[in-house]
């Protein structure tokens, strides 16, 4: 992981990072980088939010009672809020055992769901470290 994103610095394009470092980890199923203000950056094939739910995300990182009444919903699908803290938003479907997890770096949201095969605690270390490097970055 480290050395995929060292591999990297700054990128050609936004969707590096969804291809290179999050699908190809082994442990996202779906993708997405988008602005605080709701505009994409990037995302894996097919998975789109709306802005509607991107704000709701932002807001949901100071004050998640939303999120926690009414879910979280990414890419047409609504997870069960499971963990809110500073800068992470954890989600659960629970009928299939998938998954989200939503990492606040600053002036972005990276975005991914876990489905099938794919270990929630793999993309949860896969996302958390994306994000602090975005992050340190000043991204």
């Amino acid at each position: 992981m480290q050395s995929r994103l060292a591999s990297l610095k700054m990128p050609s394009s936004w969707n590096e990072y969804i291809n290179t470092v999050m699908l190809e980890s082994g442990y996202v199923s779906k993708g997405a980088i988008y602005g605080i203000d709701g505009k994409k950056w990037a995302t894996s094939l097919g998975f789109e939010l709306s802005k509607d739910d991107i704000m709701t995300l932002v807001r949901g990182f100071t004050d998640p009672i939303k999120l926690y009444t009414d879910g979280i919903r990414i890419g047409g699908r609504t997870f069960t809020c499971t963990r809110s803290e500073s800068g992470l938003i954890v989600g659960r479907e629970s009928s299939a055992g998938h998954g989200c997890v939503v990492y606040r770096c600053n002036k972005c949201l990276v975005i991914a769901v876990h489905e099938d095969g794919a270990h929630p605690g793999g993309c949860h270390v896969t996302i958390t470290k994306l994000g602090d490097y975005l992050r340190d970055q000043g991204i």
